[in-house]
């Protein structure tokens, strides 16, 4: 039987190495910019952009993209305010 290598910490390294949001660094950025954005005009603003109104008659992919996009705003106007 062949031994599997755990690739786990590699794997991280790489995610980080490629820019991709996650982790401590990401989570700080978020809630800096949290701090100094009214998040229900931020999803309103968002929602608008793709089309979906948000809520509990939308799908939870709809929904998903939504949070996924207003997540991804909140990280780069707080990575721009170190």
């Amino acid at each position: 039987m062949a031994s599997k290598k755990n690739t786990s910490n590699s794997a991280s390294k790489s995610s980080k190495e490629n820019g991709r949001v996650g982790g401590k660094m990401t989570k700080s950025a978020v809630e800096r910019a949290k701090q100094s954005t009214n998040t229900e005009a931020l999803k309103q603003e968002v929602a608008s952009e793709l089309g979906i109104k948000p809520g509990k008659n939308a799908t939870a992919a709809e929904n998903g993209k939504v949070g996924g996009s207003m997540t991804k705003k909140l990280y780069e106007k707080g990575k721009s305010s170190k």
